[in-house]
């Protein structure tokens, strides 16, 4: 069970849940911990917490909210299931949520079609053709970190029937922290992760996870049967991973290296014909 969980969802915000803490301590060190990391992220937003069942004085839950605001984060609502805590909030002037709060989704997985991750190479390309009538665009960065756009050559034309619209993309939630064994991100979306996912975290979205450091806990794309979601890192080497209904665990043995040398990107891995398979493109 998961000590600290990051919940987000665009249509309800951002829950932060300790319920898994079983004492004052352990909440606080893992909130701690979760919050300064990425101090940045949580600055001037709202923010819900779940305190689960601990049982805290008015003066311990001031310095859980403390924590909070000590990183700009405000907490609007936060839920309790102990009658001590919820008088604590009362005392300190706190929203109490009513009902029941985000959860980490529930997905369903067929343990039987558990394998080993499937290696391959991706095969060479032809490089792109850019035709002289293609709509072409450039940014360039300014000295005050605003990106300016240049268009150029001809307009692209636009299909016959206007009626056809692309579904917009899931929200992305870019989150800059390491995470550490007990901590758990869900994103109803896509989730970006700058730092190391270690062995006991978990990522959960119903989108894409790219990791941008090594993922070596569990990772959990396409939740709800997204069958086209990827899971990327720069390093892949988790202990589970799940995309839509399907799971793939790392081999007893230590994972084969790629034979070209060229491919120092990093690995993708997506459902093939109903198997995980974990490739990796040059970066050349």
């Amino acid at each position: 069970m998961s000590k600290i969980a990051i919940i987000s969802q665009p249509d309800q915000g951002v829950l932060i849940d300790v319920s898994g803490c079983t004492t004052m301590q352990e909440a606080i060190d893992h909130l701690s911990s979760t919050l300064q990391v990425s101090s940045q992220f949580w600055k001037g937003s709202n923010v819900a917490l779940n305190l689960g069942k601990l049982e805290l004085a008015p003066n311990q839950v001031a310095q859980v909210l403390a924590i909070a605001k000590g990183v700009g984060a405000n907490p609007q609502t936060v839920w309790s299931d102990s009658a001590v805590t919820r008088t604590g909030l009362t005392q300190n002037n706190v929203q109490i949520g009513t009902g029941a709060p985000m959860s980490l989704p529930k997905v369903n997985l067929d343990s039987s079609a558990q394998h080993d991750f499937v290696q391959e190479e991706f095969p060479e390309e032809p490089p792109i053709e850019r035709s002289s009538e293609e709509d072409i665009t450039h940014f360039y960065e300014t000295q005050d970190g605003e990106s300016l756009k240049q268009e150029f050559s001809a307009p692209v034309e636009e299909p016959e029937d206007k009626a056809v619209k692309t579904a917009p993309l899931p929200t992305v939630l870019y989150l800059r922290q390491t995470l550490r064994s007990g901590q758990t991100v869900s994103h109803k979306g896509h989730l970006v992760i700058i730092g190391d996912v270690n062995p006991g975290a978990e990522l959960m979205a119903e989108g894409d996870i790219t990791v941008w450091g090594a993922l070596r806990g569990i990772a959990h794309a396409g939740i709800g049967g997204n069958v086209q979601a990827e899971i990327r890192a720069l390093k892949l080497q988790p202990i589970q991973i799940r995309i839509a209904h399907a799971i793939a665990r790392s081999p007893d043995r230590p994972r084969v290296k790629f034979a070209s040398e060229k491919f120092t990107g990093p690995e993708t891995a997506k459902l093939v014909e109903g198997k995980i398979r974990i490739s990796k493109r040059s970066i050349d």
